[in-house]
C-alpha cells in the first residue's frame, strides 16, 4: 500500500512539473492560431513543416495521423493476441509461467500505460482507447496485471481525462449515436475494472488520484462528460465512507481543500452537467441524465449547508421540470418512476424528496 501511495504520488508531482506552455499553435491559411485550454496548457507541439515531413513518433520516427492510426491498430492487435494467449495458459493443464510472463508484458508494453504522461500526445493509452476493440479488451486484460500496473493504468486514464475521445468534446452530445456508443462501451468496459481497487484504498491514495485529476484536466469542462462524473462521484463518495476513520488528520484535510476547489470549478456551471433535453418527438430517457444525479448527489453529501444553497438554486431548474414532467401524466409509469428515482438521488442528499415539490 505503501508503494501505492508513492507511485500516486510520484505522478501527481510529475504532472505538477509539466511546461506551462500555454497554447498550441498552428500555421494555416488564416495565419497563427492559438488553441488555449485555460486551465490545462498542453505541451507545445510544433505542427509547422516543410512540405512532404511528418510528426514525429515517440521513438523519432517520422509518424502523420495515418501512421499513428496505424500504429495503434497494432498495438491494439498485439494486446489481443497476448490477452488470448495468457487465457490459454490458464486453461491449459501444464501452463508455462515463462509464456504467460511473456504474454502479460508483450500485452502490457502495447497497451502504453506505462508511458511517462508528458513525453506525447495524445497518450499512447488514450489512442489505445479510442479504438473500441482496444477498449473492450480492457476487462479482459486487467485481471492479468499487477496491482501496481492497475494503479498505473487508473492514474494514466485519470491524468488524461481531458483528451480521452468519449471526453474531449465536453458534452455528452446525444444526437452523436456514435460518440454516445463509444462512451456507454467505454463506462461499462474500462472504468469498472480501473476504478475497482478504489474500493479498498486508503484515504491517501484517494487524494492522490482526486488532485491529479484536478491538476491536470479542465474541471468544469470535463465535468460535463459521464465518464468524469461517474470518477468523480466514486471519489466523493469514498472519501465519505473515510471520514470517520481519518477524523481530524491531514488527509482530510486535503479532502476537505480539494471539495473546495473542485465547487469552486463547477459553481455557475451545474446545469451544464446535464445533458441537453430531448426533441419534442422523443421521450424522455432516465438513463441519459442519471450519472448527472449521481454526481450531484455525492456533491451535495459532502457540501457545507451555504453550498447546498447554491446547488440548490443552480439545480433549480432541473428539478421542477423533471418532477412537473414525471407528474403530468404524459409519460409511461416506468418511465415517469425513473425520473422521480434520478431527482430523489439529489434531493434525498439534501434531506427532501420530490413528493414535497408542487408539479
Amino acid at each position: 500500500m505503501a508503494r501505492m501511495q508513492q507511485q500516486v504520488q510520484r505522478i501527481v508531482n510529475e504532472a505538477r512539473r509539466r511546461p506551462k506552455v500555454a497554447h498550441v499553435a498552428a500555421e494555416g491559411a488564416l495565419g497563427r492560431i492559438s488553441i488555449n485550454s485555460a486551465r490545462n496548457p498542453k505541451q507545445a507541439i510544433q505542427v509547422q513543416h516543410d512540405a512532404g515531413t511528418h510528426d514525429a513518433g515517440p521513438h523519432g520516427a517520422a509518424r502523420g495521423p495515418a501512421a499513428s492510426r496505424r500504429a495503434t491498430l497494432r498495438a491494439v492487435e498485439t494486446a489481443y493476441g497476448a490477452v488470448l494467449r495468457m487465457e490459454q495458459q490458464v486453461r491449459a493443464q501444464q501452463p508455462s509461467d515463462a509464456a504467460y510472463a511473456e504474454a502479460r508484458e508483450q500485452a502490457w508494453t502495447a497497451l502504453g500505460a506505462a508511458q511517462p504522461i508528458l513525453n506525447e500526445y495524445p497518450h499512447p493509452l488514450v489512442r489505445f482507447l479510442g479504438v473500441a476493440k482496444g477498449t473492450r479488451l480492457i476487462p479482459r486484460l486487467v485481471p492479468h496485471l499487477s496491482v501496481d500496473q492497475v494503479l498505473a493504468l487508473t492514474t494514466t486514464i485519470i491524468a488524461n481525462f481531458e483528451s480521452l475521445d468519449v471526453c474531449r468534446f465536453g458534452s455528452f452530445s446525444l444526437a452523436d449515436a456514435q460518440r454516445r456508443d463509444a462512451t456507454a462501451l467505454f463506462l461499462h468496459a474500462a472504468m469498472p475494472p480501473a476504478l475497482a481497487f478504489m474500493a479498498d484504498t486508503p484515504l491517501q491514495i484517494v487524494n492522490g488520484l482526486f488532485a491529479l485529476f484536478m491538476e491536470r484536466n479542465n474541471v468544469a469542462w470535463v465535468a460535463r462528460t459521464r465518464p468524469a462524473q461517474v470518477f468523480l462521484a466514486v471519489v466523493l463518495r469514498r472519501t465519505a465512507a473515510l471520514k470517520q476513520a481519518y477524523a481530524d488528520s491531514a488527509e482530510l484535510f486535503q479532502a476537505a481543500e480539494l471539495y473546495a476547489h473542485l465547487f469552486n470549478a463547477l459553481r455557475g456551471n451545474i446545469t451544464a452537467l446535464f445533458p441537453p433535453p430531448p426533441p419534442p418527438s422523443q421521450l424522455p430517457g432516465p438513463a441519459d441524465d442519471v450519472h448527472a444525479w449521481q454526481f450531484l448527489a455525492a456533491l451535495a453529501a459532502a457540501a457545507s449547508v451555504e453550498q447546498q444553497h447554491m446547488l440548490v438554486s443552480e439545480a433549480r431548474g432541473h428539478v421542477l421540470t423533471s418532477v412537473q414532467l414525471a407528474k403530468s401524466g404524459h409519460l409511461p409509469s416506468d418511465v415517469a418512476s425513473a425520473i422521480t428515482a434520478n431527482v430523489n438521488l439529489f434531493l434525498n442528499a439534501l434531506g427532501l424528496d420530490a413528493s414535497q415539490v408542487a408539479a
